[in-house]
């Protein structure tokens, strides 16, 4: 796969930044989570997979929310795709905490949830759940 230009320049600019986020701690708040989200929108592919909701108080971290009267909650989960590769996801909890029950379905790139909606354990694939359940 050829990447662009323009990807190899966003390439060039992101890497340190993330560097210093992650090993140094530079960044705080949400910052290390958006700059590693750029960076999976960026280079990753997209799967879908599905994981437990994660329970309210397991959060890895919080942030101010952009009008600074809310919080928004960063969660570390596993999840599996249908075919049960197991995936470690990143996701934010916009403005509370997670609820703590019931199925996710993640639109990710990477290791960083774009999108997640929660669905019924039926619209969970058996070989996720299998998977997710040998490794609980």
């Amino acid at each position: 796969m050829m990447i662009s230009v323009a990807r190899a320049r966003s390439a060039a600019l992101l890497l340190p930044t993330l560097l210093a986020c992650t090993l140094l701690s530079g960044c705080s708040g949400g910052w290390g989570v958006a700059i590693s989200s750029v960076f999976d929108r960026l280079f990753m592919p997209e799967e879908t997979v599905w994981a437990p909701a994660p329970e309210p108080e397991s959060y890895t971290g919080t942030y101010a929310d952009a009008t600074g009267a809310g919080t928004n909650y960063v969660y570390r989960i596993q999840g599996a795709a249908s075919d049960g590769t197991p995936t470690e996801v990143t996701i934010v909890w916009y403005g509370s905490k997670a609820p703590g029950d019931g199925w996710l379905k993640i639109e990710a790139h990477g290791g960083s949830g774009d999108h997640y909606r929660s669905v019924g354990a039926a619209d969970v694939p058996d070989a996720a759940i299998d998977a997710l359940e040998e490794n609980s």
